[in-house]
């Protein structure tokens, strides 16, 4: 395998159970950009196919397995990675759940580093929508 190709990835630990979590990221994508911008002052969106709000990310949700998927097809990522996959599968735990992340990459060269800043910030933003779906908003 090349070393411009990577992959990382890591487990959380959720306090909502994984159907919850996983039904509320499927259904409530439209609410990303409102509930991110709570936190981070510079979160832009674009509409996509005519939709009210939506993502420069092309999402695919299997509800049977609790997974989806999601390619990045614009944006700043594409300036160093060639390729930039988002996935993420959440399994029931008692009565919470365990969500793992794998972030599938391409560099565009050597120079680039690993992208755990962004794991950090996909991990940030789950515990935030975690909180949010445990608070019942």
């Amino acid at each position: 395998m090349s070393s411009l190709i990577g992959k990382l990835e890591t487990d959380m630990e959720l306090n909502a159970s994984a159907g919850r979590f996983m039904i509320c990221s499927a259904t409530g994508l439209p609410k990303f950009p409102r509930l991110l911008m709570v936190r981070y002052e510079h979160v832009l969106y674009m509409k996509v196919n005519g939709a009210k709000e939506g993502f420069i990310i092309s999402w695919n949700y299997d509800h049977g397995k609790f997974e989806f998927e999601g390619k990045v097809i614009e944006g700043d990522l594409l300036k160093d990675f060639k390729s930039f996959v988002f996935k993420s599968q959440v399994s029931p735990k008692s009565q919470d759940g365990i969500l793992h992340w794998t972030l599938e990459y391409e560099k565009l060269h050597e120079g680039i580093p690993n992208p755990e800043t962004m794991l950090r910030f996909v991990i940030q933003i789950c515990k935030d929508m975690d909180s949010h779906i445990i608070q019942g908003n």
